[in-house]
């Protein structure tokens, strides 16, 4: 009979997980007894895979020149931690001309987070989700739908993707593209290029193309001059035609026709607005209106821009580029604690708020006294004295300020970092900034200072520069942020992040386990503060830190602590599995939040040296007078340093005999090349060439051969014991955990000599395909297949009876059929066998196996995914 249960999956294991167990099986022998035997143990370790989901599409219209939001969120299916790359690509690339950018959504609420462009997702943990935006960009003279294929790619294996398909739709109608031109005529005044003065002329042409399907109907361009160009009246002309366009004539009345008809309505309304309309303009003609203006009397110097519109039969199109001449520039600026007017007098109007210096000069001063590690603010005065808007830059120069001071420029609001350039500020016009020059946590308390450094600032668009001088007059007072140990003795307190160039507090640990070093930050300021906590420098790739309150609670910053309070933390460093052993650095830095202070303490965390080596497992088997058993164990190296030297010994037989294989190939089987061990010595290369032994984390198959005599009785047993010797690599290391250094197997003598033997092979698609059976450890991944065989032989001279076969699916595994495919087999085939499979156990009974015959179970189980 067979009976088949319910599979519950469980979820899928982690990457690494290793999954395995032992077949059971009893029989009754000549004499009447129930004789049990277990298999040897087979493992199969999970290995991470890639998986994932992208959610999802989009529809949306967009208009020429126009943009589109898009969402999409990705969620991490696999296994283990990973990222995954993004590309958007046009199914039809000559559809639309459509730019396509990335951007973070990391709360999922369909608003980018920022404005800063990504390629990938960061690093997911396994469920973890993560949300993004593609902002669509068409050109403005695209139409048309065309669908965009949205791919997301595991950086795991670079196989595993999941796609969106996001159609976007513009406008199918006319396209026609405008292009404006200002070109100087140097023989109508002074102008050189595009360079102008008042009174020069300027000739203006707008250039028309019609790009799109169909043409473009009541075409209708406006341009509306800048005050300082003054339109020249009948200079107007069409491409189309001879002669000046006429102004007499209402704005829609025809000036002009050309050969194919089209007419043109041109009009000036004396208030700088020109058009003209044209009838129509076929698909793929062009062409193009001139007419001239002159720069205006007293025009300021700088850029004139300007830039035409359009709209085909009342709807608008896209503007035209824009087009510019530049009125003679003449650059000057000055930085200092006031602003300077056009004509060189001094403005206390716009003055600095930091200088404590009462003189009238380009020094601004601080004399406040500060604490180590302090921001000191000098808030400089930058006057625009040329004759042209302008922007500057501003550089920093260091004169005798402390080795490590660091310096930013922010506004005026004392915060806000300057990136780039200040400005534009137009002619005569002020901004002020401040320079933040922030000490070093270390630097040496002084009653008196007299620190110094130059700020430039410099023309962006004519290299034309000023400098001034920020003076720092006061004392540097002990630090006002102190972090320290809550450790007697090694606190660290004071400013020095190191003991003498060595670590205040040193702890140790093993590999994997974590350690806590509890500190205490205290605010020595005037005012209260909050303080960010981080590490100053990099652990070790694949170790973790956290900042913890002392309820547990994850923080990364103190909250705020009073004037004069404190708060202790932990710092908890969990270093990876299998770390060796080595010294590393914990160099803690505590910064406040507002005003940049900051205070260091280094530690160190010691990882120790682990021995240990393990062999597993126990097995019970069976033989008859005379006969041989082979049981094979596995010994693994869970030290986190190789194992070269150490003694494996065999114990415990008297009148049986037994020897230690190394199964070197891990066939199962002892063959002709491989060689008796008694030592890791005898494991050759086992580390590296030409190092024998055992290297870490990895595992061997040992294979303990036990003959018995032929003179034994049936009923008689022994117990041989395989150790792993507790005090390895010739003494320098002694195992930590010595209950796992030996195993016990019992050798029966009986009249029906049965062996039990388990093995496997992978089905990845679990489709029932054969494999090869073998004893040895796997690699198997979530939602793959292993197919089981477990074989009683009876080696032995009489009849074994009521043999019984039973085996369990591991961890994170059910018994599963491949819809058919893979069911269980049994030998003897049914009736002569039954069979009853549950989800989890697998159960067969084969009444009587005759001597050099053998009873067979065979099925398959599922990782859970």
């Amino acid at each position: 009979m067979s009976v088949f249960g319910a599979a519950a999956y469980a979820a899928a294991p982690e990457a690494g997980s290793v999954i395995g167990n032992q077949a059971v099986a009893t029989y009754t022998n000549s004499s009447g007894d129930t004789i049990t035997v277990t298999s040897n143990k087979v493992e199969t370790v999970v290995q991470q895979v890639a998986g994932l989901t992208m959610i999802s599409d989009n529809s949306e219209a967009i208009a020429p020149g126009g943009k589109a939001f898009l969402p999409h969120i990705v969620t991490n299916d696999g296994n283990g931690p990973d990222s995954f790359a993004l590309t958007a690509t046009e199914q039809d690339s000559g559809a639309l001309d459509t730019t396509l950018v990335f951007y973070p959504d990391a709360n999922m609420d369909g608003v980018a987070d920022s404005a800063t462009p990504i390629t990938s997702t960061p690093v997911l943990a396994p469920g973890e989700q993560y949300g993004f935006i593609i902002e669509a960009s068409a050109s403005s003279t695209q139409t048309g739908t065309d669908n965009i294929d949205v791919l997301a790619v595991s950086a795991l294996d670079n196989t595993v993707t999941d796609a969106n398909v996001d159609t976007l739709t513009i406008s199918n109608g006319a396209i026609v593209e405008v292009v404006k031109s200002m070109t100087v005529d140097p023989a109508s005044g002074t102008g050189n290029n595009a360079i102008v003065d008042s009174g020069d002329e300027v000739t203006i042409t707008l250039t028309y193309s019609s790009t799109g399907l169909v043409s473009a109907n009541n075409y209708v361009v406006r341009d509306i001059l800048d005050g300082r160009l003054n339109y020249v009246a009948n200079s107007a002309t069409w491409s189309d035609a001879t002669g000046p366009l006429g102004e007499a004539n209402a704005a829609n009345a025809t000036d002009q026709t050309n050969g194919g008809g089209q007419t043109i309505a041109w009009s000036y309304d004396n208030a700088q607005t020109l058009q003209f309309i044209l009838s129509e303009v076929p698909s793929g003609r062009s062409g193009s209106v001139t007419f001239k203006a002159t720069i205006a009397d007293g025009a300021p110097a700088g850029i004139i821009p300007n830039t035409a519109t359009q709209t085909v039969d009342g709807a608008a199109f896209p503007d035209s580029n824009t087009a510019s001449v530049t009125v003679d520039e003449q650059f000057s600026l000055e930085i200092d604690d006031t602003k300077i007017n056009l004509d060189g007098t001094r403005d206390g109007t716009v003055a600095s708020a930091t200088d404590t210096d009462a003189a009238a000069n380009d020094v601004v001063t601080d004399n406040a006294d500060v604490y180590q590690g302090a921001t000191i603010p000098f808030e400089f005065v930058i006057s625009n004295t040329s004759n042209v808007t302008d922007s500057y830059t501003l550089d920093v120069n260091n004169v005798d300020f402390p080795a490590g001071t660091t310096f930013r420029m922010v506004a005026e609001d004392g915060a806000t970092p300057i990136v780039g350039t200040v400005g534009p500020l137009v002619s005569g016009d002020a901004v002020k900034v401040t320079l933040l020059a922030t000490l070093p946590t270390d630097v040496t308390p002084v009653p008196t200072t007299e620190y110094t450094a130059n700020v430039v600032a410099t023309s962006e668009n004519s290299g034309t520069f000023d400098s001034s001088t920020a003076e720092y007059t006061g004392a540097v007072l002990a630090s006002a942020i102190d972090l320290e140990n809550k450790v007697a003795g090694s606190e660290g307190d004071g400013a020095a992040p190191t003991n003498g160039g060595l670590p205040w507090v040193t702890q140790t640990t093993d590999p994997g386990v974590a350690v806590s070093f509890p500190m205490n930050v205290e605010n020595g300021g005037t005012t209260s503060d909050s303080f960010n906590l981080e590490l100053a420098q990099a652990i070790p790739a694949g170790w973790t830190v956290e900042f913890q309150t002392l309820d547990g609670t994850v923080v990364s910053n103190t909250g705020t602590i009073p004037a004069g309070g404190s708060k202790d933390f932990n710092v908890v460093i969990t270093p990876t599995e299998g770390y060796p052993p080595s010294d590393n650095p914990i160099d803690i830095l505590v910064s406040s939040a507002v005003t940049g202070q900051s205070d260091r303490i280094v530690n160190q965390l010691t990882i120790n040296k682990v021995v240990d080596v393990a062999i597993e497992a126990d097995q019970e088997a069976q033989a008859a007078p005379g006969g041989i058993v082979d049981m094979v164990h596995t010994v693994t190296n869970n030290s986190n340093v190789a194992i070269t030297e150490g003694a494996i010994s065999q114990s415990g037989l008297t009148d049986f005999s037994g020897a230690i294989y190394w199964d070197a190939n891990q066939n199962g089987v002892i063959d002709a090349t491989e060689v008796i061990v008694d030592n890791f010595d005898d494991l050759v290369d086992g580390v590296a060439a030409g190092t024998n032994g055992l290297a870490a984390g990895d595992q061997i198959s040992l294979i303990y051969r036990v003959q018995t005599p032929s003179s034994a009785t049936p009923g008689l047993s022994e117990i041989g014991t395989i150790a792993l010797a507790n005090t390895l690599n010739a003494g320098a290391d002694t195992d930590v955990d010595t209950a796992d250094n030996a195993v016990n197997d019992k050798v029966v003598i009986v009249s029906g000599d049965v062996t039990l033997t388990k093995m496997q092979y992978i089905d990845p698609l679990c489709t029932g395909a054969p494999g090869t059976f073998t004893k040895n450890r796997l690699d198997v991944e979530p939602g793959q297949c292993i197919r089981y065989q477990i074989e009683a032989e009876n080696t032995g001279t009489t009849n074994a009876g009521n043999v019984r076969i039973r085996d369990v699916a591991p961890a994170y595994s059910t018994i599963h059929t491949c819809g058919g495919a893979c069911t269980y087999s049994v030998y003897p085939a049914e009736p002569a066998s039954s069979v009853t499979i549950t989800g989890t156990t697998a159960d067969s009974f084969h009444n009587t196996v005759l001597p050099g015959d053998f009873a067979r179970l065979e099925f398959t189980v599922k990782v859970s995914e």
